[in-house]
């Protein structure tokens, strides 16, 4: 069975790549080629961040390539390319962009129900009308009739903080998302910064790039999105992990179908901090299926 299937299409769960040598034997067969990774990534998890398109947008074969190797149930959840968000930061000229890209990556279908929109930390309340108009004109049904919906996440501290009257620019942008039929993704570095001396060069360089925000268990619409940031420690991610499974359960019972993305300083480990999440979550919620197993641990079993 396949990851999403295995997960019973009540919850996401994934990491910010699927192509990760290191992988080898835990989420790749040892004996596997790279240009299989996808596909053996998908056999494990359900979702995975496209972060490759915030770079560059890859040639059409590339896409149909995507869609061969995963289920249609599986979720590519690809980033607006940065020269929409970061360079015209959704202006008017940017919404066509964004079709283009929208148009280019529909042979991927249904496994592109999701879009992030990652926005800088200098687009803060002055952006507002733009990101509002370029929600509201953004396609809400793909060519083969599946849904889109779209995850903004926003880095701008005057947008990070609820104020003390509830009416601030924090409520404000929460508000323009919910009009526009938007979700809030949530970054939780707490756990990058908990990280004790001498950090590894893998440790600094993430917490150079990752923002340093809070972060609130609000789930805007259906589908509520975490991406977390490891301590690079596996097992210190237990109390942040718990606290997160026990708002995922919630959002399970409450009906949503939430996305949970794992990152680790460097992605070697990313796939175990996953694996935890899940597990917590089963202690919260036991009727949740097992967690696929590995194509190591299935070697393993053969002897």
């Amino acid at each position: 069975m396949n990851g999403a299937e295995l997960f019973g299409g009540r919850l996401y769960l994934g990491c910010p790549q699927w192509a990760h040598r290191p992988w080898t034997e835990s989420v790749y067969p040892a004996s596997s080629a790279p240009r299989d990774a996808l596909e053996h990534y998908a056999q494990v998890f359900n979702t995975v961040e496209g972060n490759t398109t915030f770079y560059a947008v890859p040639p059409r074969d590339v896409v149909m390539k995507w869609a061969a190797q995963t289920p249609t149930s599986f979720r590519l959840v690809l980033k607006l390319p940065k020269h929409i968000t970061h360079e015209r930061r959704l202006d008017r000229g940017a919404l066509d962009e964004a079709l283009r890209f929208l148009d280019h990556m529909s042979p991927l279908g249904a496994r592109l129900t999701h879009t992030l929109i990652q926005l800088p930390a200098g687009f803060d309340e002055r952006g507002f009308d733009n990101l509002y108009r370029f929600l509201c004109a953004l396609p809400r049904v793909g060519e083969s009739g599946e849904a889109r919906e779209y995850m903004v996440e926003l880095r701008a501290p005057s947008l990070s903080l609820p104020s003390e009257g509830g009416r601030g620019r924090f409520e404000e942008v929460n508000a323009l998302l919910s009009e526009a039929r938007a979700e809030r993704v949530w970054m939780d570095t707490r756990p990058l910064r908990a990280a004790p001396l001498p950090l590894s060069p893998e440790t600094v360089a993430a917490q150079g790039k990752k923002p340093n925000l809070p972060v609130y268990p609000i789930g805007l619409g259906p589908s509520p999105v975490v991406r977390y940031v490891a301590h690079p420690n596996v097992e210190a991610n237990r109390p942040w992990l718990q606290a997160w499974a026990e708002v995922f359960a919630r959002w399970l019972d409450e009906g949503r179908t939430p996305y949970f993305f794992a990152h680790y300083p460097g992605e070697t480990l990313a796939p175990h901090i996953a694996r935890l999440f899940y597990e917590l979550l089963r202690v919260e919620r036991p009727s949740l299926p097992e967690a696929p197993i590995w194509p190591s641990e299935r070697q393993q079993s053969l002897f």
